[in-house]
């Protein structure tokens, strides 16, 4: 075997070595001495048969092993076949000794590559989270993609379409505060306590301004990421008439200003004023639901109850069991899979009854989005809610 040109040190040896591999090797496509001395780029290198395979057995102990032992093998980073057979959960049994751990050289490296951090499926997941992100804007949103292509994948990682045209989306809030908020209620949710804050709306202006002069104190449980913005799930406990009401509320944190921990001490370890037990709150979710959305449409924090609508899905003139078209669309847009139909009315226009779980206040602004394609059947509660809009928007517009 030649010496290279040029003589490398260690240190730059592994690291040539290692970026190699991290571009170039995934669990399914593993590399082989041969086909490396094949690589201009990474031949010279990988010096003679002995020094590549120190260097590679090195590289696997430091990135495998802490100071507590072997890591979890799903934490390694440079795997072989012969490090697996060695420290693997196959590995060989307890009577061996200690110093066949130092005999590192006898390892052959056969079916090598960098263990990635992130699977490609995950990979696919982050990038669509970024590229249908409302808060980052297209030239961003390309950078970092691009960063997360060039740095966590290999070239055997298929890039999907990225440039997706944008709508312009109204700028929520600066940033950094937007930041600092969520870092500060984030601080008060893992220490169980309270934060206090002005809570704003715009003006004419398009100026922030506080809804009253007073301060509002919370205690906080879920950020929540909804619609392009962040909101708190918390409770303000309110006074009437000598009795406690302990319900949940939910904030705009981009509206929020003054964010602060009340009572907090971090000289004398007082974290501040306890929370509010979750258990004592009325309609707050006791541990996080992802399905929580479907039953709070646009986040409005009413207790959710059973709704029968009635759905307008015009059927085939001679089989009125059998749709013109598929029209649940706009149901499943909102309620995802959460709405169950009932059954479908045996007289003309033979509709569809169906059941969801929704807030109140919630469906009946929805429905009267729908109209033309919802009805409320019960509970009348919430149907007089619609018919007490139909009446205001009748005086509104037509009894002038």
């Amino acid at each position: 075997m030649k010496e290279p040109k040029e003589r490398f040190s260690k240190l730059e040896r592994a690291f040539k070595i290692l970026e190699y591999l991290k571009n170039n090797s995934d669990s399914e496509h593993t590399v082989t001495q041969a086909a490396l001395r094949r690589e201009s780029e990474i031949e010279p290198y990988m010096g003679d048969k002995e020094t590549y395979n120190d260097t590679i057995v090195k590289m696997a102990m430091a990135l495998n092993f802490d100071e507590y032992g072997v890591k979890p093998e799903d934490e390694w980073k440079l795997i072989f076949k012969d490090f697996v057979k060695k420290f693997g959960s196959e590995s060989l049994d307890e009577s061996d000794s200690e110093d066949e751990y130092d005999d590192n050289q006898t390892m052959r490296i056969r079916g090598l590559y960098y263990n990635h951090t992130f699977t490609y499926e995950e990979i696919n997941s982050m990038i669509e989270s970024i590229l249908f992100s409302k808060t980052i804007d297209t030239e961003s949103a390309n950078k970092i993609i691009e960063k997360i292509e060039n740095n966590l994948t290999t070239k055997f990682y298929k890039k999907g379409a990225k440039n997706i045209c944008r709508v312009k989306e109204p700028v929520l809030a600066d940033r950094e505060i937007l930041r600092k908020n969520l870092l500060t209620i984030q601080r008060a949710i893992d220490g169980g306590v309270q934060i206090s804050f002005t809570f704003n709306g715009y003006d004419k202006y398009k100026k922030l301004v506080p809804n009253h002069n007073k301060k509002d104190t919370v205690s906080p449980y879920y950020i929540v990421a909804s619609g392009g913005r962040y909101y708190l799930l918390a409770c303000k406990e309110l006074v009437l008439s000598e009795k406690t009401f302990r319900n949940m509320s939910i904030w705009r944190i981009d509206l929020m200003s003054e964010i602060e921990i009340p009572g907090r001490d971090e000289k004398h370890n007082i974290n501040g004023i306890p929370s509010v037990s979750k258990l004592k709150v009325e309609n707050l979710p006791q541990s996080w639901s992802e399905d929580f959305q479907l039953s709070h449409l646009n986040m409005s924090f009413d207790n959710p109850v059973k709704i029968k609508l009635r759905i307008k899905s015009p059927k085939e003139k001679d089989n009125p069991s059998k749709p013109l078209r598929a029209d649940y669309t706009f149901m499943y847009d909102w309620f995802g899979d959460t709405f169950k139909y009932i059954r479908t009315e045996e007289s003309e226009p033979y509709d569809d009854i169906v059941e969801v779980k929704c807030s109140p206040y919630a469906m009946a602004n929805w429905a009267f989005q729908y109209s033309d394609r919802v009805e409320i059947i019960e509970p009348e509660s919430v149907r007089n809610m619609v018919i007490k809009k139909v009446m205001s928007l009748n005086k509104k517009y037509i009894e002038k």
